[in-house]
């Protein structure tokens, strides 16, 4: 299972942006992102997050299928 955070991870990579730069600007913090790895995020973060990013919180969520 992929996690939302390594979501997160490859998506930030796509935009150059860094998971210390998307908790600032979205306002969520680096520190509850990175414990979505150990924890479920609340709605109202996740949609700050995928708002910021520009992003489906689907996006987010799925797993990436590698082929």
């Amino acid at each position: 299972m992929v996690s939302i955070v390594a979501n997160i991870k490859s998506i930030a990579k796509e935009k150059e942006l860094t998971i210390k730069q998307i908790g600032k600007d979205s306002g969520v913090g680096a520190n509850a992102i990175y414990r979505w790895d150990k924890q479920n995020p609340n709605l109202a973060s996740l949609k700050k997050v995928s708002n910021y990013l520009n992003v489906p919180i689907e996006e987010l969520l799925d797993e990436k299928q590698e082929v």
